[in-house]
Order: C-alpha cells, then structure tokens, then sequence
C-alpha cells in the first residue's frame, strides 16, 4: 500500500513537471523589445532680416550745468532776507535775494560825487590858464610856445583827475548796487548760509544755486562702444546723438530724453574710460509742463544712446550662439544643421548677427555635442517615427504579458 502511493505520488510529479515544460514550449514568446532612439527636445525661434539702431548702455548721476556759489562782493550787515532765499526755492534771474546795510555805500558815492565835481572844476581851470597863456604868447610873437609856456602838464593832470574823479564813482555806485544780492540766473537753491543781522565779509559764501535751465550726465564708455556711435560735431547740433535716461521717481520707472552734446576729450587716467555728456533742457520743466515728473538733480539714472544704424542683421538669443561664430539651425526633416555668422554687436541678451536667411529657425536649447544631421523634436510637435515605432513595440509587449501568466496558471491548476 506504502509502494502504491509512492508512485502515484511520483507519477504525479512527473506529469506536473511534464505538463509545465511543454507550456513553456507551445506559449507564445514576449516580442523582442527594441531600444528607441533617444530623441532630443528643442525649442526654436524663426529669424527676421531687420535694419536697427544699436543702444549703448552706460550710467551716472543727474547734474546741473551751472553749480555756483553765492559770494557776497561787499561787506556789511544783512538788512533784508527773501522768504524765496531758502533751501529747496526756485528762484528766477534778477529776484532779490538778500540786503547788506547800504549806508556807508551810500555815503561813499556822495563823496566820489563830490571828488568828481571837484577834478571837473580843476579841469575847467586849468583849461582856463592854458588858454590865457597861449593868447598872452600870440602877443609876444615869439615864435611856437611850448608845453611848459602853456601848462599842457597842468591841464593833462586835471584831465586825469577827472577821469579817476569818475572811476571812484562807477565803483561806488557799483558797491552800492551790489548790497542788494540778486540771483544772476534761474536756478535751484542747494543751500543758503546767512542769516539776518549777520555781518558779512567780502568772500564770504552765503549760498550754492543750481541752474535749472539744463542738467547735464556725464556717462562713461570703453573704448570699444565708441566704434558703435557717431560722435557729435560741436558746431552742429544735427549730429547731436539722442539718448534716453531711466531713473526712478516716487517707486516707479521713468524715462527722459536729451542729447549728447559733447565729449570730455580725454581718456580718464584712473578707469582708462572715455566721457561723454548728456544735457537735458528744464528738467524740472519749469518752463512748460509735462507729463513725466521732474528729472532731479542727484539722481542716477540709466542711458540708452542711440548709436549707428545697421542693415540687414538678424537678432538671436545669445545662448544661442555657439563659439562665437555659429548656431544650430533646426531642419524640416527634424535634424540639426550649423551655421556660420558673423556677430556685429551683442546688447544685453541679444546678439545682431549676418550670415543667415530670412525665416532660418535657429535653436535656443543648449545641445551637449550636437553634430550636423542629429535628430532632434520641436518642443510641442507631434510625435516622431521613433517614438511611434517605440510606443507600438511597448504596447505589443505589455499584451501579451496576461496570456502567460493566464496560461501558466491554468497549468498550475
């Protein structure tokens, strides 16, 4: 009994043993799966032929043309102070200022007055004389008196003394005028350094004014910029390069404009840079109004010079640009091609290139190790062959994968 359950139990075995290999004989083989080829996305710009006007970029802080101190010309006590002399005050050519106690100024001129009537009354005498004695030689008939018979000395002194007798006046009167302080043109007040009762000495700085007529920047360039701008003829003010400054006003972004006037004429020992200057007319548009807020002096503002203009240049995104003579070009039939430039000028992103065609579709997307004829996708394209006969062959083998374990099951059983 023992014996025949040991071999039905074998047999059993055998059979089971049996029945799996020829399962795994007759089922059906998972396909080979194939490698797909590794496919590349990109993405691309469609290059336009275009004629621009290259921007140079520089920097610098807004200054007024005309900083000058306020210098007091004669001394005295300050009488009289304008509410317009303060700090802060826009103030017009010819306003008041201040007023040094005129006094003694006033009693200067009387006396240069008097001085003058004085030499005048010399003058007219001694003119006198010199005729009495040129009539009292034609008497004698002696022949031609000389300077000496006729006082010429004499009368050329009295004329002399006249002539100084009406220099101490115009000085006088000058020094007279110039107690009262007016501003010599329209300008900002920066600072104001007096007060009333205050005695003054000649020299003395009572103030600083900035003039608001035009404010001037002065923007430093390499000299590698200056290939790109047309340098401005002082006597013409066509030429002049228009630029645009950019600062900021109350938080926000602002723009201005003006022209380049002039340059510095040397290069700056210190930075080897080479200036130029900006002048801006009323910028705080105090003579008409408008739109954007006044361009104060002290602020830093960004420029953008209008340079040299150039024909038929394409603009790439300067990653695009491979070992500063190539980009990738992408092909219909999904490919890569290079192809050669030549850079004209680079401005901050942006490279303005010649040696492509209208419509060219450069690549943006760094490829490690491209070569000409790489296979490559557009970002947002359809699917390639590749990837088509990639995903057939995954989905083939994905359905058969329940057959063999159905099979292999049932066999179990």
């Amino acid at each position: 009994m023992t014996k025949r359950i040991f071999i039905t139990g074998t047999s059993i075995v055998v059979v089971t043993i049996a029945l799996l290999v020829l399962a795994s004989m007759f089922s059906p083989k998972p396909t080979q799966k194939k490698q797909a080829v590794p496919i590349t996305l990109v993405e691309t710009i469609k290059v336009e032929q275009q004629d621009v006007q290259f921007k140079i970029p520089s920097q610098g802080p807004v200054q007024p043309l005309i900083d000058s101190n306020l210098v007091a010309e004669v001394s005295g006590q300050v009488t009289q102070v304008s509410e317009k002399f303060r700090a802060g005050a826009f103030i017009k050519k010819g306003d008041v200022l201040l007023k040094i106690d005129p006094a003694n100024y006033i009693a200067n001129l009387k006396s240069a007055e008097a001085s003058l009537a004085q030499a005048k009354a010399n003058y007219q005498d001694a003119k006198a004389r010199t005729d009495q004695a040129r009539k009292d030689w034609e008497k004698i008939g002696r022949g031609e008196a000389n300077d000496l018979v006729l006082k010429i000395p004499q009368l050329n002194q009295a004329k002399a003394n006249v002539q100084s007798a009406e220099a101490n006046v115009l000085r006088a009167r000058r020094d007279l005028d110039r107690t009262t302080v007016k501003a010599t043109f329209d300008a900002l007040i920066k600072e104001e350094n007096v007060g009333l009762g205050q005695y003054l000495n000649t020299g003395s700085i009572i103030g600083k004014l900035y003039g608001t007529n035009v404010a001037e920047v002065r923007l430093p360039l390499p000299d590698r910029e200056l290939a790109f701008l047309n340098m401005p003829a002082a006597d013409n003010p066509k030429t002049f390069p228009d630029v645009k400054l950019t600062g900021i006003y109350a938080g926000e972004s602002v723009d201005w404009y003006g022209k380049i006037v002039r340059t510095e004429g040397v290069v700056a020992e210190n930075n080897r840079l080479t200036y130029l200057v900006a002048e801006i007319t009323d910028p705080y548009q105090l003579e008409e109004s408008q739109n954007t807020p006044a361009l104060r002096f002290g602020t830093f503002v960004q420029a953008e010079i209008g340079g040299k203009f150039a024909n038929d240049v394409f603009a790439v995104p300067h990653s695009a640009v491979i070992d500063d003579n190539k980009v990738l070009l992408f092909i219909d039939e999904g490919t890569v091609k290079f192809a050669d430039i030549e850079i004209v000028r680079g401005e901050n992103t942006i490279v303005y290139v010649k040696g492509l065609t209208q419509g060219d579709e450069v690549i943006t997307t760094a490829i490690e190790n491209p070569v000409d004829g790489m296979k490559v996708k557009k970002a947002g394209s359809e699917s390639t062959p590749e990837e088509s006969v990639a995903e057939s062959d995954t989905k083939s083998t994905d359905a058969a994968q329940p057959e063999n374990i159905s099979d292999t099951a049932s066999v179990s059983q």
